[in-house]
């Protein structure tokens, strides 16, 4: 038996993108795999992928007549090809190219990999729905830096990528795909708690973007769309951290006055997404529970939590706010006072000036990263807790 199963699942897609990247699969120079197609929910679409897989022995299709989403295409898919013994899987989608050699370098790499490698992943070029090339060769070097970086870098941002093979026996240890945008991304984080990864230099496939049916594109046409798909991101980065008992790296407190809906609702999504997510996010209310559960309905988020001082001042707020907070580390904002620039935390993050031994606040101002054992300004700079709200006692 062979010891790789690849899962496809298909949905509605450009004919041409199906033939192309089906017959990519099969014509892979390693050959000893088994292809199991799920097609969810499109059932008009078993003659096209009959007619591209006819008389190839390692192909098996599966087709249900409700489409369920991609999370369960790949569930379905798995679980028959865990269930019949097979050591390695993965999957692949009907809008990319696969290399011929994408397969076989994947599996050799997990091949020669100790038992603490679940997955292997390669680099891979972007392409255009025309088939042109997305990107210079600067980028791909860029992107090749990006993606060789350890386990834990997965928490800063989704380093694998659509390249990848992973054993079966870490596959087990997760309760499958269970997010509707964040399928792949999500389940790695779960794997590697049980795994490491190891990183393959070399694009092994193209992947198309803006794809007319692709879930990326839907997600960036759609500002809905695109509020579900980070609160998923949020979510899982939240529970991982969880499971790891990794602390937090600060404390966010934001003030929110009367009348205030529509901008506080910006800014505080302005804060949530920003690309540094190890935090909390107290909302210091000043106004009533209608406005803030009007303000934050759309963020399903675990990172927040809301203590309301009504008809008291903001520094007799932010004050009692502080005496919650669980990190060693807070910054304040307010609906006037918020980054629009998503880099911004990770900015201060990454200039290792947070060490309270030695600095009591940390600034950016405009990129420029500065820090001070004295705290002159209550907005927008991280300062230690214990400092900020003595800075603050003292105007009570």
């Amino acid at each position: 038996m062979a010891k790789v199963g690849v899962v496809m699942p298909v949905y509605y897609q450009n004919e041409t993108y199906i033939r192309k990247a089906i017959q990519t699969v099969r014509n892979q120079q390693y050959r000893s795999f088994t292809f199991l197609i799920v097609i969810d929910g499109a059932p008009e679409l078993l003659p096209l992928i009959q007619e591209c897989t006819a008389g190839d022995p390692r192909v098996t299709i599966v087709s249900y007549p409700l489409n369920q989403g991609v999370a369960f295409a790949l569930n379905y898919g798995f679980e028959i090809l865990m269930d019949q013994g097979y050591d390695y899987l993965t999957w692949v989608s009907t809008d990319n190219i696969y290399y011929r050699q994408f397969l076989g370098t994947l599996v050799n790499e997990l091949d020669r990999a100790g038992p603490n490698v679940g997955i292997v992943y390669s680099s891979f070029n972007q392409i255009f729905e025309n088939g042109e090339p997305a990107h210079t060769p600067e980028f791909l070097r860029t992107l090749r830096n990006w993606q060789n970086r350890p386990k834990e870098a997965l928490l800063d941002g989704c380093i694998i990528g659509p390249s990848f093979i992973h054993r079966a026996e870490h596959c087990r240890l997760v309760d499958g795909y269970r997010f509707k945008y964040i399928q792949d991304y999500d389940y790695w984080l779960r794997m590697t708690d049980y795994c490491d990864i190891k990183y393959v230099p070399i694009e092994l496939m193209d992947y198309r973007i803006n794809s007319p049916f692709s879930l990326s594109t839907h997600i960036a046409n759609d500002i809905s769309k695109h509020r579900l798909c980070w609160n998923e991101v949020h979510r899982s980065h939240y529970e991982t951290r969880q499971r790891r008992s990794i602390p937090l790296l600060f404390s966010a407190l934001f003030i929110v006055k009367p009348g205030e809906v529509a901008r506080a609702h910006t800014a505080i999504g302005n804060i949530i997404d920003q690309y540094e997510t190890n935090f909390e996010l107290i909302i210091v209310s000043l106004t009533t529970q209608r406005e803030i559960e009007e303000i934050i309905e759309l963020f399903h988020d675990s990172r927040i939590r809301i203590f309301y001082y009504v008809n008291h001042s903001i520094n007799y707020a932010l004050h009692k706010a502080l005496g919650k907070a669980k990190a060693e580390w807070c910054i304040i904002f307010d609906s006037e006072h918020a980054p629009a620039d998503v880099t911004f935390i990770r900015t201060l993050k990454e200039s290792n000036l947070m060490d309270a031994q030695s600095t009591s606040s940390v600034i950016n101002y405009n990129g420029d990263i500065t820090s001070s054992r004295t705290i002159a300004y209550l907005y927008q700079t991280m300062t230690v807790r214990s400092r900020m709200q003595a800075f603050i006692q003292a105007s009570l």
